[in-house]
């Protein structure tokens, strides 16, 4: 490699670096609409059918749990209520 393409490709290489990345914070997420074909298959409801299992103490819930929407394995970016429901539901260990 020659030295002018060198500094060439170091110049446009630290130039990239300097360009923002957007990245999705926990605000930003985007809330699971009970209409999505995925959640009517898995019959996702806002409020929970049964007492004891809840979206926040199912295995597939991650991020906070005490937050009233939480992160969920099962609809990835987008948050589902706390309080909510699917047939996937399992026990946290």
């Amino acid at each position: 490699m020659k030295r002018r393409d060198f500094l060439r490709l170091s110049a446009v290489t630290a130039g990239a670096s300097l360009i923002p990345v957007k990245t999705l914070s926990a605000e930003e997420e985007v809330r699971l609409d009970p209409s999505n074909p995925q959640a009517q298959a898995l019959q996702y409801t806002e409020e929970t059918p049964i007492e004891d299992e809840r979206c926040d103490n199912c295995i597939h819930a991650t991020g906070d749990l005490d937050a009233e929407w939480v992160g969920c394995n099962l609809f990835p970016g987008k948050k589902v209520k706390g309080a909510g429901w699917c047939n996937v539901w399992a026990a946290r260990p």
